[in-house]
Order: structure tokens, then sequence, then C-alpha cells
């Protein structure tokens, strides 16, 4: 799906986040805990996305921006609870955001294309000699 074209068509995964917050909200011990963690969830997995997408329907650069403070936010939380896990979670963000694309260009070059039966027809024009008669 297109971010810029398509409109927003997130029903499943705002289906699946919602039940899983209520299923951690079912494990609160009172009803404040549980009022604001279906709040932050209604903010995080329902609003949250449509605002990201008109962010970057406006600015790449904004977008970037806010992507990047999600991540150094996410990064600082995960850092205060469990070191080795804030180090774990640095590395996968690292390593998806910039070791595997370098290595798919970097591997662009060893590419080998072959030719088959199994590809689409080349129409080719020919000489109205070669039709026979």
């Amino acid at each position: 799906m297109n971010g810029r074209t398509s409109a927003f068509q997130g029903a499943v995964s705002l289906n699946a986040s919602m039940f899983v917050a209520v299923l951690l909200a079912s494990r609160a011990s009172s009803s404040l805990e549980v009022a604001l963690l279906m709040g932050a969830a209604v903010q995080v997995f329902a609003l949250g996305p449509r605002v990201y997408r008109r962010v970057k329907l406006v600015s790449e650069a904004a977008h970037a921006c806010a992507a990047t403070a999600l991540v150094a936010s996410a990064l600082a939380l995960t850092l205060h609870i469990n070191q080795l896990l804030g180090a774990a979670f640095a590395l996968v963000v690292l390593y998806i955001s910039l070791v595997f694309p370098l290595t798919f260009v970097y591997i662009q070059r060893y590419k080998n294309r072959i030719n088959g039966p199994w590809d689409e027809a080349v129409p080719t024009r020919r000489a109205l000699r070669d039709y026979p008669a």
C-alpha cells in the first residue's frame, strides 16, 4: 500500500492492537490503570497512524524527525527498564534501518538475470517479406 495515495486501511491491525490492550488491561489492579492503559492504546494505535500519515504527506523531513524521536524515546524507555534489552533493541533498529538496506544495495552488483521459457513473451516487429504469401 502506498503511503501517499491510498487511504488508511488499518482495521485488522487496529483490532489486534486493541485486543492486546484489553488483555493487558485485564491484568491491571485498579480501574485507573485500566483507563490509562486503554486511553494510551487508543492514542497510539487508533489516532497515531493517522497523524503519522498526515505528517508524511506534509513533509518527509518532519516524518523522519518524528520517526527518529519515537525510536529514541522507545530506546530511552527500554534502557531504563533493562540495559541489555535496550542494547538489543538498538542493535535490531540499527540492523533493520542501516545494515540490511546497505547490504541489499551492495549485493545487487552480483545479481544474475536468467531468461527462460517462463518469461513473458516480448513482441518483435518482422518485415513484411518474412510472412508467407
